[in-house]
């Protein structure tokens, strides 16, 4: 277990898109901002907006509610994409600029009894996180645990101060959550007193070892109960001069940026307490409360409808589906597993080169990789891909704590005759018009879309792709067959796939892989080469690795026996 640091500013608004590329006219509005993959996971297919439905209108438990929709209860959520690895290396320091008084976010502190807050509805993919917690699904798969190690010596009383600080400044620190008459609200408590609890592990054998122990419980321990603001926050003594504190969210109160912003400001804020100050943090210019009500209106507007129809048309019917492994598995049997590799150094730097040469980001090269990879071994021509957005589209949400995150379907459409240079441009510029109207809500959208339902699965796309400076954890739940994360390692990028083994075979993500990595060398040596003539490669590339399925699944049919139309 390694200590939690901490993307500062400048890398978190640059995950993901070059200082090129975000200067750009195009950009000004939606930076391409990947967020991780748990938000993806919560959003609603038409199964669980029927849920949803019989939850608020009859108030049902998980066990009736699954026997009156007639579906097989679905375990979607993945394991927290912010734990250790979802952070930098700036150790809480800098990165703020100049900061004025510190301007409590929607001024509650002065108000009433928390009964009487109003209550608002819940925005874009914590309506999916709620359906999930009364289902009692992998509650505890939707904690987002972090923790920092301080080597000095610690005081307790300044930290608790920085705590109440920070629950004071921030509204969805003090979210709670209901089934109301009018379906599930939350509301934003005027006062939460949250308790910070000190554990002291001096008198263990290992103090270490005992962190790592507890820290295992603390993030596989749930938030049963959302009507108090799911938040935990814990200092661990390890010595006089060692300590570490841990801080435990619910995703429907926060996202992977707010995790940042949390220790970022939590570390600030205590050095202020310990020195006898007040924090000095800028004012926040607005309030969840607020922003969750203004988005509500702003779905009635002109901008709306027109992103709406965007949206309609990219996803028009029929939507493909991915044919690879064994599609028609039990959507309730989930066991993922990953694979990891590596690209190495030399073929980086081309990479890098070539992406510069198209001007595109590297983001934007390696889906196309991605893509044509896909289309090579599913023989299909039209692929809709995941990529998570972070949501946070104006300048007022940067310093916000909240989940915001809204996952982006970037559909490709190709055929043999497109040269990959082309691919790469049409990925840049769907992606663009995607990250332009991304303020949509995905979980609005699913409701219009013609989708065949799927039960536990995403009726819109089955893969996600997502290049930031972080690989998720290892293990994840999720309603995706395939995931493919990487990051800049050095000179070098890690890669990881993680995948659904209950639909897909250990030889099968080894082909996936091969052909992913065949496109990349193939690439470098003409860019302009057509698809079809990537074929040979990638059919000789698959034969290298020896990966005929155990099972006897292939992956997806060959192209010459391709049906004329999807089958979804």
């Amino acid at each position: 277990m390694k200590a939690v640091s901490l993307l500062d500013d400048e890398e978190l608004r640059a995950a993901g898109v070059s200082e090129e590329e975000a200067a750009r006219p195009e950009y000004a509005e939606a930076a391409a901002r990947p967020e991780g993959n748990r938000a993806v996971d919560s959003v609603r297919t038409k199964v669980d907006v029927r849920r949803e439905r019989i939850l608020r209108d009859s108030r049902l438990n998980p066990a009736r509610v699954t026997a009156a929709t007639g579906e097989a209860n679905v375990s979607d959520a993945s394991d927290s994409p912010f734990t250790t690895e979802r952070f930098g290396a700036q150790n809480g320091q800098g990165g703020l600029g100049d900061q004025g008084g510190q301007g409590d976010e929607g001024g509650q502190g002065d108000q009433g009894g928390q009964d009487d807050q109003p209550w608002f509805e819940l925005w874009n993919v914590q309506q999916g996180l709620w359906v999930q917690h009364q289902l009692g699904e992998s509650r505890a798969d939707s904690n987002l645990p972090l923790w920092h190690h301080l080597h000095e010596t610690l005081d307790v009383a300044a930290f608790r101060k920085a705590v109440s600080f920070l629950v004071d400044r921030h509204q969805a620190l003090r979210l709670s959550f209901q089934d109301t008459a009018d379906g599930p609200r939350q509301r934003v408590l005027p006062v939460h007193d949250l308790e910070v609890p000190l554990v002291d592990l001096t008198g263990a054998a290992d103090p270490e070892s005992e962190l790592e122990r507890i820290i295992r419980i603390e993030n596989a321990t749930a938030f049963d109960d959302l009507g108090t603001p799911p938040v935990r926050v814990k200092i661990y003594r390890l010595a006089s001069d060692h300590h570490c504190i841990l801080a435990n969210l619910h995703h429907i109160i926060s996202d992977g940026t707010s995790m940042s912003i949390l220790l970022r400001e939590l570390l600030l804020s205590y050095r202020s307490c310990a020195a006898g100050e007040e924090p000095q943090l800028a004012p926040l210019p607005t309030a969840f409360d607020t922003f969750v009500r203004g988005r509500q209106q702003w779905l009635s507007g002109a901008q709306s409808k027109s992103m709406e129809a965007y949206w309609l048309d990219q996803l028009a019917a029929p939507l493909p589906r991915l044919r690879i492994g064994d599609y028609d598995a039990p959507a309730d049997d989930v066991v993922n597993e990953t694979l990891e590799f590596g690209v190495e150094a030399d073929i980086t730097e081309g990479l890098r080169a070539l992406a510069k040469d198209l001007h595109v980001t590297l983001h934007i090269l390696l889906l196309s990789a991605f893509v044509v990879a896909l289309r090579d071994l599913s023989s299909d021509d039209d692929i809709v891909v995941c990529v998570p957005f972070f949501g946070r589209d104006t300048k007022d949400m940067e310093g916000m704590i909240g989940n915001f995150v809204n996952p982006l379907p970037v559909r490709m459409k190709m055929s043999g005759s497109d040269a990959f240079d082309d691919v790469v441009r049409r990925a840049r510029n769907t992606s663009i018009g995607s990250y332009a109207n991304s303020r949509y809500p995905f979980t609005r959208l699913l409701e219009q879309v013609e989708a065949e339902a799927r039960p536990g699965r995403n009726p819109v796309f089955s893969s996600a792709f997502q290049f930031t400076r972080f690989l998720p954890p290892a293990k994840q739940t999720s309603q995706l067959d395939l995931c493919l994360y990487g990051k800049p390692d050095g000179e070098r990028l890690s890669m990881r796939f993680n995948y659904n083994s209950r639909r897909l075979a250990k030889s099968e993500i080894q082909e996936v892989q091969s052909g992913f990595q065949t496109v990349l060398l193939q690439i470098l040596g003409d860019r302009a080469i057509a698809l079809d003539s990537l074929s040979e490669p990638l059919r000789q590339a698959r034969r290298t690795m020896q990966a005929a399925p155990r099972s006897g699944r292939r992956l997806g049919t060959l192209r010459g026996s391709r049906p004329t139309t999807p089958d979804a």
